[in-house]
């Protein structure tokens, strides 16, 4: 009896441990998070920036990096590459955090000379408080540590994930490269699309201090200005997306348009104090904001715009410098302060 109890026993044990080398060599062999391969350049199954980016940025070759949460998907790196006279990597997290952000690129200048940073600083996760942000990459995948693998060999939605990507490999639902993690093509922009997104707050019937956000956005700044000050001789190109005129009734009616823009003078005055850093600032266009055919909600543009947002970059016509921004941000102030946004109806 205790025979073949033992044998039973052992039995049990030697199905798991081949379960796992089963499980361990079919999800080394497909890499669905390119850890041990390079993507096919050509055709591969896309589904997760914050599980997948981490193979792009160990296994190509680049010396920029593009860089935001999903307002920065719909670009493609070719776009930089030619612009820029570059090579570039795309990395977004949809609603990422600045210390994700902070995680992959330390993980980016382990292996890479980075020379160019393009990063979406987005006035929403600016004022955004860290114990709001996410902060959900795997740190496995993070790194060069060769045994910490097992979270990612015997993994069963590691698994689930390789039995997905084989399967819309053999069904030819794959994109380029280029292509990684778009959207804008499953996406119908215009007017009315916008506006059905839109949930239209009711006035608060308050004004929020100018001052509401600057607390907020210097513990984000501080994460920003860490990268400058660690990376001296990389040129780092923040950008402020161009949120539709729908974004700032939002901020009308909940009354936090001053605090809104203080916050981005704010912002903005710290970055322009060092010599690695710009500015570009694309909510500024009156023309591409109030156009409500540009987006899918209050604050998505279509891929269009973000072609002519990637192509002015270089030659910096959307600019703030010490002297301008400002009288720029003041500007769009009083666009937004007397825009009649009943006509939007």
């Amino acid at each position: 009896m205790e025979k073949s109890y033992r044998r039973w026993t052992l039995g049990l044990v030697g199905a798991i441990l081949a379960a796992l080398v089963l499980c361990a060599g079919f999800v080394r062999v497909v890499d669905p998070f390119f850890h041990y391969r390079s993507p096919d350049p050509e055709a591969e199954v896309w589904f997760d920036q914050r599980y997948q980016t981490a193979g792009l940025l160990r296994s190509q070759d680049y010396e920029t990096i593009l860089m935001g949460t999903s307002l920065a998907a719909n670009y493609r790196p070719l776009w930089f590459d030619a612009f820029y006279d570059t090579s570039t990597v795309k990395v977004t997290f949809p609603n990422g955090g600045f210390h994700e952000f902070t995680q992959a690129l330390d993980y980016a200048y382990e292996t890479h000379d980075v020379k160019r940073v393009i990063f979406g600083l987005d006035p929403n996760i600016l004022c955004r408080s860290v114990e709001e942000a996410p902060d959900e990459l795997p740190a496995y995948l993070y790194d060069t540590n060769p045994w910490n693998d097992g979270p990612y060999l015997f993994n069963k939605d590691v698994l689930i994930r390789s039995l997905y990507v084989l399967r819309e490999k053999a069904a030819g639902n794959t994109q380029a490269l280029q292509d990684a993690f778009l959207w804008d093509g499953d996406v119908f922009f215009s007017k009315e699309l916008a506006l059905a997104s839109y949930s239209r707050p009711e006035p608060t019937g308050t004004v929020e201090p100018a001052d509401a956000f600057l607390d907020i956005c210097q513990e984000n700044l501080n994460v920003v200005e860490g990268w400058l000050e660690a990376h001296p001789d990389t040129q780092f190109v923040f950008y402020y997306s161009p949120y539709s005129i729908l974004f700032w009734d939002k901020m009308e009616r909940l009354g936090q348009t001053d605090a809104m823009i203080e916050m981005l003078k704010y912002a903005t005055a710290q970055l322009l104090t060092y010599d690695n850093a710009e500015v570009q600032c694309f909510l500024t266009d009156t023309d591409i904001i109030t156009d409500l055919d540009n987006y899918a909600d209050h604050i998505h543009v279509a891929g269009r715009i973000t072609y002519r947002m990637a192509q002015a970059m270089p030659g910096g016509a959307y600019r703030l410098t010490e002297e301008n921004y400002a009288d720029k941000l003041d500007a769009l102030r009083e666009f937004v302060v007397n825009y009649d946004y009943d006509s939007i109806w």
